[in-house]
């Protein structure tokens, strides 16, 4: 697999009355990919809110149950991992704000690393056939 250089910038050459325009593009381009992982990160702060707020109530029953209902077991286990899986998300949206190739290659190492099953429910569908390949 190659190595590449995610900081590595390629210069292109305008033609004469381009410069602007190619300007006006990049601009563009960084902006609505900022604009749009920003909102990502707000949704992953309420995935992350839901996740705690599941866990602060299914905690407690579990605990109070001597962790004998199995319904509750699977509950606190389901929404434990939620909870990670929304914490390494926000982590890699909040990096990508400043470097989107950084904050992507983040979450992807995490989930091919470390949470294998992650990818069937977190990444995108369209991505998906992406990883399958990591993983052959």
């Amino acid at each position: 697999m190659p190595i590449y250089d995610i900081f590595e910038t390629k210069e292109i050459e305008p033609e004469p009355g381009e410069t602007l325009e190619i300007t006006k593009g990049r601009f563009f381009s960084s902006l609505t990919t900022r604009l749009l992982f920003f909102v990502l990160l707000l949704g992953d702060i309420v995935w992350a809110a839901y996740s705690f707020a599941m866990i602060s109530i299914g905690g407690p029953l579990h605990l109070l149950t001597g962790c004998k209902v199995p319904f509750l077991q699977r509950f606190c286990k389901n929404r434990w991992i939620g909870f990670k899986r929304s914490g390494i998300c926000g982590l890699s949206l909040l990096i990508a704000l400043f470097s989107p190739a950084l904050g992507i290659m983040i979450a992807c190492t995490y989930f091919l690393m470390y949470d294998k099953t992650g990818i069937q429910e977190v990444v995108p569908k369209s991505l998906q056939d992406q990883f399958q390949e990591f993983m052959k």
